[in-house]
């Protein structure tokens, strides 16, 4: 049964606004959400936050990760047809599975074809030894038992055959790194100039999801910082009943009812109400403290931005016009303008935040949680 997870769709709705722009058409998105939010939330600092700078290092070891990468990109592959499967050998073969003379779902490679590293332990115990010995276009049936634990409840224990075809051996040849193969394969004549370039383009990536660390730990300690009093009542009921609607939809699309999908990540209906629940209230703290903060310090929102972050989402979703991506993530206007708000709020509190030098007690919780 092809369920999707529960958690997926929680975030999918979380971020979006079931609401939209209500009320006085002479306000702006940013300027409604203000006029819901701002009275329900008690501002505390927001503004010189202590933090302690996530700074992460480029080692030689990354460095040497990204040359195996170059190498493992630009290795040969060749089907070798004739010779005896070894231990060892990657092989690529075809097979069909049998459960009680059935043909069960996701046993069979249905003719595409699939790679197996004799001896990795990736197939079913007993599986890959019955390949060896044998050679390219021998046809052979493979018997193995599912473990009791098996993932599949429905397979589990059970004895299964597989008719398979050995297609051919696949040998590796590895490139030699060196000028020749940077060359060949990158922007660079050398190696020296592509393990440079490598290096500053690392760093810069280490740099930006630092800041971005950052920015998150700080905008947590604001949230914590501030009180929201109370959550406006229309919103969070609408939002909570949302996501019912759209888990029942999807028990449906799984041919079964709420109960018994639920049942299946480990919640009844009680659970799952309070999940949905903690879940909307935070993502509503966050908002409405994000909202109100941007009022303080008047952060706005402008329509060639909106239009900018727009174009952004048609371009990544390959969809061609706003209408239809709005309909089909159902975002509301006020989703548009809030995502930038948030980003330009997070941008202001880093600003803002005082970086401090990491203490014994900061090391040692660091340490703790690794």
């Amino acid at each position: 049964m092809n369920f999707k997870k529960i958690s997926a769709i929680l975030v999918g709705v979380m971020v979006l606004s079931v609401l939209g722009g209500c009320g006085s058409k002479d306000k702006t998105p940013v300027a409604e959400m203000e006029s819901k939010y701002s009275k329900y939330v008690k501002l505390g600092q927001y503004e010189g936050v202590e933090y302690v700078p996530t700074k992460t290092e480029i080692t030689d070891e990354d460095i040497e990760n990204e040359k195996s990468h170059l190498i493992s990109m630009n290795t040969a592959r060749h089907e070798i047809k004739e010779g005896i499967a070894t231990m060892g050998d990657t092989v690529n073969i075809d097979f069909t599975g049998y459960i009680d003379g059935e043909v069960f779902d996701g046993g069979s490679t249905n003719g595409a074809g699939t790679d197996v590293e004799l001896g990795s332990g990736s197939m079913i115990d007993d599986f890959e030894e019955q390949i060896a010995g044998h050679s390219p276009g021998d046809a052979f049936d493979i018997e193995v038992t599912f473990p009791d634990d098996y993932y599949e409840e429905s397979y589990a224990g059970k004895d299964a055959l597989f008719e398979t075809v050995l297609n051919y051996i696949v040998e590796s040849e590895e490139p030699v790194y060196n000028d020749a193969l940077i060359a060949s394969a990158t922007d660079y004549k050398t190696v020296a100039e592509y393990e440079e370039a490598t290096r500053k383009e690392l760093e810069q990536n280490a740099s930006e999801s630092d800041a971005s660390t950052d920015r998150m730990n700080i905008m947590e300690t604001v949230i914590n910082n501030c009180e929201v009093t109370e959550y406006p009542e229309e919103e969070l009921k609408s939002r909570i009943s949302q996501i019912t609607d759209n888990m029942a939809e999807q028990a449906e699309t799984n041919g079964v009812d709420l109960e018994t999908y639920l049942s299946y990540y480990g919640y009844d209906a009680d659970s799952f109400q309070t999940l949905v629940k903690e879940n909307v209230e935070n993502y509503l703290k966050e908002k409405m403290i994000v909202v109100t903060i941007a009022e303080k310090v008047g952060i706005e929102v402008s329509e060639e931005e909106v239009d900018l972050k727009v174009q952004e989402y048609l371009e990544s979703s390959g969809i061609s016009d706003k209408e239809t991506f709005m309909k089909t993530y159902g975002y509301e206007e006020e989703d548009l303008y809030y995502e930038i708000l948030y980003t330009k709020v997070g941008d202001y509190i880093l600003e803002k935040a005082v970086p401090v030098a990491a203490t014994n007690t900061d090391a040692t919780e660091e340490t703790t949680e690794e």
